[in-house]
């Protein structure tokens, strides 16, 4: 164990250059001080289109993927796989994502986090929402070693995984220069959100029942499950978000995302929502054959209409 912690603690000051040749696994908590935390060990498994990961997990990570230093542009994104709060599809909702944004410039930072067990934590901190918001600090604290613009750095999910997306946009927590630990000299506000077939309720007759049961439990308190709500929290400091999901899915209802999108017009924050016709639930970079497989060129486009992608 002593030589694992330690391999991990040199890997985060590695060169950038050793960063895009290995692509990286880095700690999310510094020395491994994990807060609340009582998990064990992770399993990897195939499924389907790609790798699933089964908690418990004890050890967040994040999986670094660094475009080439000729096609890198600054622009940065922390990716959250799904998986209703009971695995994480972080084979097709994660690495595969990440490789084709790489494709335009955008380093991409694969957040392995833990998956709740029905409750609170004693913070009232979801630990998937401790563990994005640390991901956000990490990338910040090493922009100018992996050439990332501080101000472009957003957060995508998928699913659960964009509900642990969204929870980041609307409970974000400034920089605190007099913080004892310098990742809290960084803010944990995402400057953008990607959302796909998300999760963002956790009101009764909307939200998706595993992943409340899983993130809240079965019986939270209204006060609960209306602060975890994102759609109930939106401000006009909540960060921009491109939103897709298709037609046919039945898994998740479709009030999550239209009720966001809703919520972000309201208070005049910028926001596109495209709904296609087929591509179900989980279809990662879209299911071939269907319409789905449009949402990232789309993405794209939205990227540099609000100018975190040059448009050149």
């Amino acid at each position: 164990m002593t030589r694992y912690v330690s391999l991990l603690l040199i890997v985060l000051f590695l060169p950038v250059t050793a960063f895009a040749a290995q692509r990286a696994v880095v700690p999310v908590w510094p020395h491994l001080k994990v807060p609340q935390n009582q998990r064990v060990n992770v399993s990897f498994y195939p499924v389907g289109r790609g790798r699933h990961i089964r908690g418990p997990i004890r050890w967040p990570t994040l999986r670094i993927y660094l475009p080439s230093a000729k096609k890198a542009n600054g622009c940065a994104m922390v990716i959250c796989p799904g998986g209703a709060y009971v695995e994480e599809a972080i084979g097709l909702e994660g690495y595969r994502v990440a490789r084709w944004f790489n494709k335009l410039g955008v380093s991409c930072f694969v957040l392995k986090y833990r998956l709740p067990d029905g409750k609170l934590p004693p913070s009232g901190v979801p630990w998937p929402l401790q563990d994005v918001r640390r991901a956000v600090q990490i990338v910040r604290a090493h922009a100018k070693q992996w050439h990332i613009n501080p101000h472009r750095v957003g957060v995508m999910g998928f699913s659960a995984g964009g509900s642990v997306a969204s929870l980041a946009g609307v409970h974000w927590l400034p920089g605190n220069p007099d913080a004892a630990d310098p990742l809290d000299h960084f803010s944990t506000r995402p400057d953008f959100l990607v959302l796909g077939y998300p999760v963002i309720s956790m009101m009764p007759g909307i939200t998706h029942p595993l992943s409340h049961a899983k993130l809240l439990g079965k019986n939270a308190p209204l006060e609960v499950d209306q602060y975890f709500s994102s759609e109930l929290n939106v401000t006009a400091l909540t960060p921009p978000a491109f939103i897709f999901y298709a037609h046919d899915d039945h898994a998740v209802n479709h009030q999550n995302e239209k009720r966001f999108y809703a919520a972000l017009q309201r208070n005049g924050i910028p926001a596109k929502l495209i709904e296609f016709k087929h591509g179900g639930h989980g279809f990662g970079l879209g299911l071939k054959g269907t319409d789905s497989t449009g949402w990232p060129k789309a993405c794209a486009a939205w990227l540099k209409k609000e100018r975190f992608l040059p448009t050149k």
